[in-house]
């Protein structure tokens, strides 16, 4: 990853609650590493742990006369220049800590200073660290926030998922959720009465059954788990014959790029393996 530096106005309208200590950071961090599993329980968690929370933003230019590492009081508006990364195709994405001590491997890597010197942090509350991850900089919109880049406590938000955090939401994080367990798909999942999958997707799941051994069958259902989906979607639930040897990654991967083209939306399928009757 890159840097790149932004602007950042903020203007103080919520109460700031004193800075909280090793043992509230060391919260935020556990709660940030829970929060990982990408599901809805474990965002709301962290929502509620945010809603208390201070962060560290490191400074690519100095605030004379800011105090390092006490929360931040400031009347009226306030300009500041925080370090950011880019990510692939140069996204653009801000930059939070849990704990100071978790920039380390940015502040190494990057070279990160402060107007030349030592690496200085602003200390926030956590709800300007979502508004920073919502700005639009010199034209181009941030694409989210990530909290203690590098370390084992990082967390990716893209930009919709802080907009729903800043709103008092939470949803699951698609991009962490783990994939459903083989055969672990809860009958209270499947949404009843759903439209039947398009014919032309039958269709290339037939070939793929034609083509490999080990697929003796398959279903289509439309299933939505709250906990780890945004709304209802297709899941190819796939009965195999193994023997020990079957790399079910590589069929899932010949499955999905069979039936890519005729996904209705919102354009994705979960894939679940069950082992057929002997």
């Amino acid at each position: 990853m890159g840097r790149n530096d932004g602007r950042h106005d903020m203007t103080d309208e919520a109460e700031h609650n004193p800075h909280d200590g090793e043992e509230r950071e060391a919260a935020l961090s556990a709660t940030l590493v829970a929060a990982q599993s990408g599901l809805r329980s474990d965002v709301k968690s962290l929502l509620e742990v945010l809603s208390a929370a201070q962060v560290y933003i490191p400074l690519s230019e100095d605030l004379p006369d800011t105090p390092e590492g006490e929360q931040l009081e400031f009347d009226g508006e306030l300009t500041f220049r925080p370090h950011m990364i880019l990510g692939e195709e140069d996204a653009i994405f801000a930059v939070a800590y849990s704990e100071a001590k978790f920039v380390e491997p940015l502040r190494s890597s990057l070279g990160w200073t402060t107007s030349g010197e030592e690496l200085k942090f602003i200390c926030v509350p956590a709800e300007i660290a979502l508004d920073l991850a919502q700005v639009t900089i010199d034209a181009e919109t941030v694409t989210g926030l990530v909290f203690n880049p590098g370390t084992e406590a990082e967390l990716v938000l893209r930009r919709d998922e802080v907009a729903s955090l800043a709103q008092g939401s939470a949803l699951p994080l698609v991009g962490y959720v783990s994939e459903i367990e083989d055969g672990a798909l809860s009958e209270p999942h499947i949404v009843q009465g759903a439209a039947a999958p398009p014919e032309a997707l039958v269709s290339a799941l037939d070939r793929v059954k034609e083509k490999e051994a080990a697929l003796c069958g398959f279903s289509v259902l439309t299933t939505f788990d709250p906990e780890r989906d945004r709304e209802p979607h297709l899941t190819i639930v796939l009965s195999v014959i193994d023997k020990g040897n079957l790399n079910r990654a590589a069929l899932a991967e010949a499955v999905m790029d069979e039936v890519s083209p005729h996904l209705p939306a919102p354009g994705y399928a979960d894939i679940v393996f069950r082992d057929a009757p002997n």
